[in-house]
């Protein structure tokens, strides 16, 4: 049988539900309500009394409209409802009018994009997250709302699309994951005061890494020095993850902008900081993100996943010497409140509102949909006057009404004039299209990148990416057909700086049930990379050298430095037993991204533990949850009882697990410490488990 090059191998994976996903998304027409076109400045306001409730009885004279305090003549007024609130007013009026349902080709009255913030969220927020959104999806839509999920690590591949399919969402959502960051009491906040050269949090600081890295100083000096390395360290790192969730926010705002009805935008994070090294802040990032929502008549509301927290100094898993620090205690309160102030920032510059410290997320979230049941749409001509890069003060009132409250946005940028794009070779635009902050879908793309070292080779990092084979097109020779593909990938650092680059031609002769195998189940490419330690994000491009469609995806993995002697741990793999009739015998098979098993199935997991110096020193603990619930938990057993083999560069151990559960989403945990001195590492990975045959 021909063989495909580079490792590319036929694959039986989740490109096909893409492909459905694909088929089933609804294709919006051409823009039906306001948008800025030339020089029209085009506005959504939500009118609501004192009481809170929705004022849809205005006319275009109630209102005014003021640009940087000067008075704008309203030029274009509408009242747009949803069908629900035509229904409601109807039933209010007492009028007999039954409310149809849409046609599947009608417009939707309402765009809403599902931001999941997956670079800000911790563990415990991604499951509140997903649980809520499940219920939003399945109570909440209706048949006027066109919805999309959009994640800030990683890509959802053809799942991040518009769509009204309920089951595709929900598909989604279970598909959303997070990068594992870790998390410290050294808050980014508390960093920024600290190379501001601020004496009391840098003592906080110091306290916070002697009791979580176990730091001791043989000076006062060379404490303070280590404290102002490690926050221009984290202030450096959170600068990046800020630039990568609110470019990606900036690219929704922009792809909303052509989007019909209503748009909007809830976002779910905890938050993240604006300050920047020295204390100052970094607003011209954010003010670029609300400018762009404005001027595509975006309206944006927060929602912190957190909920309701307990204050730091009061949890459990804060070290006994800081929980009565009142330094720590003020510092503490003030990253949250600094963590907060973007998401109030987002929604009140745009028009939409800040939920924070609750716990009940689906009751916002139902309050987004009922704010933008009846909304006005309105727009004037301003001015062409002043610096065009400056940002412009809208203010909509009704007049003679100042009890009532107006929701719309603060203002805008005016549109940058467009550039002369030169004329680009197929891979110049693909790496154009691998640049740009959302995913090009065109061809479903999905990549997964896993850490580990071994001795065989000097590489730390497994690339995997899963490439769909329906939309390519297989060039005739003969009886057989040619398959044509460009992977192009590159590599950036946590500084946004190109770490590296690969280029590969993925060429094959394959016979007609080759093919058809091909475009139903996909294709699969690897590579091993050599890293340094820090933290990467991977953006992979695969291109059809015959139909010229393109799809793009990337990732993100950390390499730890293992010169430094601390516990490691590599990614985890997971894989089932070989069938019987299988050529190759050299153990279980590994799964790459999520592994999807049926209830009953063995499982078989493998890791590598570095920095280990006896196996019979080490202890290790599995679990097994389900959202925040433990379902299967070990007790500390002795790593050596797990191992199979080690080399010079660490210790692999394993075991496999009966996975009797009921279908769902689960994650696997595995925790390794050093029996000595108790420092822990831990890894996680997520997995499928599906309805069992009969």
């Amino acid at each position: 049988m021909t063989q495909l090059r580079n490792k590319v191998s036929v694959l039986a994976c989740l490109l096909l539900i893409f492909q459905t996903a694909i088929a089933q998304q609804t294709k919006p027409k051409d823009d039906q309500a306001i948008k800025l076109k030339s020089e029209l400045v085009e506005l959504r306001a939500v009118v609501t009394d004192k009481k809170g409730q929705i004022v849809d009885n205005l006319a275009k004279e109630d209102f005014e409209i003021l640009e940087n305090n000067k008075p704008q003549t309203v030029s274009f007024f509408s009242i747009e409802r949803t069908r629900a609130a035509a229904a409601r007013m109807a039933s209010d009026k007492k009028l007999n009018v039954e409310t149809p349902k849409p046609a599947a080709s009608a417009p939707p009255a309402r765009t809403i994009v599902l931001f999941v913030d997956t670079l800000h969220l911790v563990p415990s927020s991604l499951i509140r997250v997903k649980r809520v959104l499940r219920q939003f999806v399945d109570e909440q839509i209706t048949d006027d709302d066109l919805v999309a999920i959009v994640v800030t690590t990683g890509t959802l591949g053809a799942l991040q699309q518009f769509m009204k399919d309920r089951k595709m969402l929900r598909y989604a959502i279970d598909k959303i994951a997070l990068f594992n960051r870790g998390s410290s009491l050294f808050t980014p906040y508390l960093a920024a005061q600290v190379t501001n050269n601020n004496d009391q949090a840098t003592q906080v600081a110091i306290q916070i890494l002697v009791a979580e890295e176990g730091y001791i100083s043989l000076s006062q000096e060379s404490a303070r020095e280590y404290a102002h390395a490690r926050a221009r360290q984290i202030i450096s790192q959170e600068a990046y993850f800020r630039k990568a969730a609110l470019i990606t926010l900036k690219a929704v705002c922009d792809r909303l902008a052509d989007m019909p009805g209503q748009r909007m935008i809830a976002m779910l994070s905890d938050g993240f900081t604006v300050m920047e090294d020295g204390g100052g802040a970094d607003n011209d990032a954010v003010r670029a993100v609300t400018g762009r929502a404005s001027r595509s008549g975006v309206v944006i509301y927060t929602l912190d996943a957190k909920g309701l927290e307990v204050s730091a100094e009061f949890k459990a898993s804060t070290p006994g010497g800081l929980a009565g620090s009142l330094s720590f205690s003020a510092y503490m309160a003030q990253s949250q409140t600094d963590q907060q102030q973007i998401l109030r920032t987002l929604a009140a510059d745009t028009g939409g509102e800040a939920f924070l410290n609750r716990n009940d997320l689906d009751l916002p979230l139902q309050k987004v949909l009922d704010n933008n049941s009846v909304y006005y749409a309105l727009a004037y001509y301003p001015a062409d006057e002043g610096d065009r890069k400056k940002f412009r003060n809208v203010t909509i009132r009704v007049k003679d009404h100042p009890e009532y409250k107006v929701r719309a946005q603060k203002g805008y940028i005016p549109a940058e004039e467009s550039k002369t794009v030169a004329n680009l070779t197929p891979r110049q635009k693909l790496i154009e299209t691998m640049h740009a902050p959302l995913p090009a879908t065109a061809i479903a793309v999905d990549s997964a990148a896993s850490y580990f070292e071994s001795s065989v080779d000097a590489s730390q990092v497994s690339l995997q990416v899963h490439f769909d084979g329906r939309a390519l097109q297989y060039k005739e020779q003969s009886s057989e057909r040619l398959l044509n593909c460009e992977v192009l990938g590159i590599v950036y650092d946590a500084s946004g700086n190109a770490a590296g680059n690969f280029s590969d031609m993925i060429r094959a002769t394959l016979t007609s049930e080759q093919m058809e195998q091909g475009k139903q189940n996909g294709y699969r490419y690897d590579k091993r990379m050599e890293l340094k330690p820090g933290l990467y994000q991977i953006r992979v491009g695969v291109r059809d050298t015959e139909g010229q469609l393109s799809g793009t995806t990337f990732c993100w993995v950390e390499v730890p430095d293992l010169s430094k002697g601390r516990i490691a741990m590599s990614s985890i793999f997971l894989g089932k037993e070989q069938s019987k009739d299988s050529e190759q015998k050299s153990g279980p098979r590994i799964i790459p991204g999520r592994a999807s098993f049926k209830s009953g199935e063995m499982a078989f997991y493998r890791f590598v533990a570095y920095n280990i110096a006896t196996p019979e020193g080490a202890l290790m603990k599995v679990e097994i949850l389900r959202g925040e619930e433990s379902v299967y938990q070990t007790d500390w057993q002795p790593f050596s009882s797990r191992l199979i083999r080690q080399d010079q560069k660490g210790m692999e151990a394993g075991g496999q697990l009966a996975l009797v559960l009921d279908p769902g989403i689960y994650e696997l945990r595995v925790t390794v410490k050093d029996a000595k001195s108790k420092k822990t590492a831990h890894q996680t990975i997520s997995f499928e488990v599906e309805r069992g045959g009969m």
